[in-house]
Parts: structure tokens; sequence; C-alpha cells
């Protein structure tokens, strides 16, 4: 039975192993992200997954790191399966993903004009544009303050240092035009762009990480298939007859000798 390439059996091993610590980390955070969160049953969707990832990804990493090690050929077959279906998932998931990207831009944005004017909206989406505008420096959604009707919270006034970001807020109602006693400097950046910006930047790191396993699985799948094939193979026997001696001697052969060949 041919055995497999010692530099290529570590390197395959090496890298599963690392795969498999990898997994190992992800399975632990996932746990104890569990255990903090188990009054909040809302958030353990996400948790969830992030436990069966890193559980899948060590279990095919010690999977493969064994095959190979040990050179069994049904691990190495098993191991070649499930590479082949993660490919294969990974794509499609990928492929889905980068086709719906600009719808689910579009209704993100359809939903969050809903929410205009937001001083109209509810207690939650003041409380979390509240916060946003605080942290991120913008105000409103995508018209700026006007957003916000004729109430405009603090979380949209910048500061004196903050100028190039600032710009002057003109009241709607002519008497608030008038009795008006200082100018208002408020955000002008809104917030709904860098909204959807984020949302872009999400789309653009998931797309990444499915592209980048997908190609990963592909890689150890074909590694795997090398190695399959290397340990099926069957060694050709070699047909290498003997050269044919010629015997010379100086010395002629007899007559008796001549006559008895004969």
């Amino acid at each position: 039975m041919a055995k497999i390439n010692p530099c290529f059996r570590r390197i395959f091993v090496f890298f599963n192993v690392l795969f498999a610590i990898f997994g190992a980390v992800v399975l632990g955070l996932g746990l104890l992200v569990h255990l903090q969160l188990d009054e909040h049953e809302s958030k353990l969707s996400a948790v969830v997954v992030l436990v069966v990832f890193g559980a899948v990804t060590f279990i095919l990493a010690v999977l493969g790191a064994y095959g190979a090690q040990k050179e069994n050929k049904n691990v190495l077959i098993a191991f070649f399966v499930f590479m082949c279906v993660g490919t294969i998932a990974l794509l499609r998931m990928a492929i889905v993903m980068a086709i719906s990207r600009p719808e689910v831009t579009s209704v993100m944005k359809q939903e969050l004009n809903k929410a205009v004017p937001l001083d109209a909206a509810s207690e939650d989406v003041k409380n979390a544009m509240d916060y946003i505008q605080k942290q991120v420096k913008c105000c409103g959604l995508f018209n700026g303050y006007q957003d916000w009707g004729n109430q405009v919270p603090e979380s949209c006034d910048c500061g004196s240092d903050e100028a190039d970001q600032c710009q002057k807020m003109t009241p709607r109602n002519t008497y608030l035009k008038i009795f008006e006693v200082r100018s208002r400097m408020v955000y002008s950046q809104p917030c709904g762009f860098m909204m959807l910006q984020y949302i872009s930047l999400v789309f653009d790191v998931t797309l990444g990480v499915l592209f980048g396993f997908a190609t990963l699985a592909l890689l150890g799948g074909v590694m795997s298939l090398a190695m399959i094939i290397c340990i099926t193979a069957i060694p050709r026997p070699k047909c290498i007859s003997s050269p044919p001696i010629f015997s010379v001697s100086p010395h002629p052969p007899k007559y008796s000798e001549l006559i008895q060949s004969a």
C-alpha cells in the first residue's frame, strides 16, 4: 500500500490542528456568552449559531487530522464528503447574500423612512436615535434635523470645537424664528446614511468570511482526496528481466563436447 508524503501529511495535520484550536475557542466563547445571557432568550439565537459553528469546526478538524496522521482511508473519505457539503453550503449562502444585498439595503431604507417624523415615533425609536446620535455624532435619518420636526433633541447639538461637523438649525415655524434667542448648531451628517454604510460593511465582512471558509473547505477537500488516492493506489509490479549472460572462453571446445551438445 502506498504511503502519504510525510511533508504533505504534516502540513495537512498542522492546519487542521489550527482549525481545531480555532473551533475550540469559538465554542468556549459561545458557551461563555450563553451563560452570561441566560436570562435573555431573544439574544440566544446568535449564541447558538456560534456554538454550533465552533463545535462543527472542531470536530471536522480533529477528524481530518486523525485520518491523515493514521492514514485511515475511511476517515479521510468522511472528511472529504463533509468538506464538499460544507463548500456547497457556504457558497450557496454567500451567493444568495450577494444577490439579495441591494434588496435588503432598499428595504432597510424604506423601513427607516417610515419612522419619519421622529418626534411622532415611539419611545423606543426615539431612545435608539438619541443613543446613535450621541455616539456617531449625527442627526436625523436622511434629511438631518428636519426629520425631527419641531422637537429636535439635545443629542443633535454639536459643540464649538466641532464646527466642521455642524450646521445652523433654522426652525420651520415663523414665530420660532422671531423669538429665537440664539442660533442653534446641530450635526449636519444624517444618521441614516451612516447606518446603511454600516450595514454594507457587515455584508462585506460576512461575504468575505463565507467565501474565505468556502475556499479553505475546498482546499481541505482537494488535499484529503489526494491522500485518499495515494492510500488506495496499488503499486505496479516491477517487471525487469535479468540480462542474458554470454560466457566467453579463450579455449575452443573439444571435439567430444561438440558431439555431446549436438
